[in-house]
């Protein structure tokens, strides 16, 4: 597999090159994202028994998952490598993005945008130990301790990886909010005024965000709402630091007397 060179601003390239070019950074994700299916497949049990630990936190009597078919700790297993191989493959579909649209700015945005870039891999693992730690527990905890004497609770491994992963995954991407801003105010696409003047409006789209966020609780919409907010404030001071500054109109010179 050929590593997709570089290609800077003022270098002119045929639709060719660049379809071959997008073509190579492709193959790099869908390789990273095959390894990291393989591998989290073959140790498909050691992470069922990991991701499965705020569970049993949440509900001692817990003395393993519902199979409803023979197929079901198969299909639990590839569920693993599917959600897992997204997680770890998010940043480095993130950096091949940046490596093929930079070119298409000028030059002097990109010590601007590269440190943004950067700090992209280390939002998501923030938000996802974010989630890890403080979203999916107390979800698991309103959501099985609900009427729980009402109710003999028995969950397939399969719909309870698929939360837990989901999860994670979502507020990974969520983290990834103020640099996305950033880069936006950077390049001049919205500015701290806008922002400022339609906050109203902001705060009824990241409500329905939060909304449609793995999770249906009263807990884990809040729990995720929250961080939107402070997420949405902080990229509101990213933005002003860091869009262009209106040129000061040319002062005239004193006309002779």
């Amino acid at each position: 597999m050929r590593v997709p060179r570089r290609v800077t601003p003022d270098e002119q390239i045929d639709l060719v090159d660049h379809l071959d070019e997008l073509r190579s950074r492709i193959i790099i994700v869908l390789a990273v994202l095959a390894v990291a299916m393989s591998v989290l497949f073959w140790k498909s049990g050691e992470m069922l028994d990991f991701l499965g630990r705020p569970l049993r936190a949440a509900d001692p009597k817990f003395d393993g998952y519902l199979a409803t078919g023979p197929l079901d700790p198969i299909m639990t297993s590839i569920s693993i490598a599917i959600y897992g191989g997204l997680l770890i493959t998010l940043p480095v579909l993130t950096y091949q993005l940046y490596a093929f649209v930079l070119p298409a700015f000028p030059e002097e945005h990109h010590k601007h945008i590269k440190p943004m870039v950067w700090s992209v891999p280390f939002l998501f693992l923030l938000g996802v130990v974010f989630g890890w730690y403080l979203v999916v527990p107390p979800s698991l905890d309103f959501l099985i301790g609900f009427n729980n004497d009402q109710f003999n609770v028995q969950l397939t491994a399969q719909k309870y990886i698929q939360f837990v992963l989901l999860t994670l995954l979502a507020m990974g991407v969520v983290f990834e909010m103020p640099m996305v801003m950033m880069t936006l105010g950077r390049l001049g696409v919205v500015s701290s005024a806008m922002m400022k003047r339609h906050w109203r409006i902001s705060i009824v789209a990241l409500a329905v965000l939060a909304m449609l966020l793995p999770g249906v609780d009263p807990i884990s919409y809040i729990v995720e709402f929250i961080p939107l907010l402070v997420l949405y404030g902080l990229s509101y001071f990213l933005v002003k630091l860091v869009e262009p500054k209106p040129a000061s109109p040319p002062q005239s010179e004193p006309t002779p007397g």
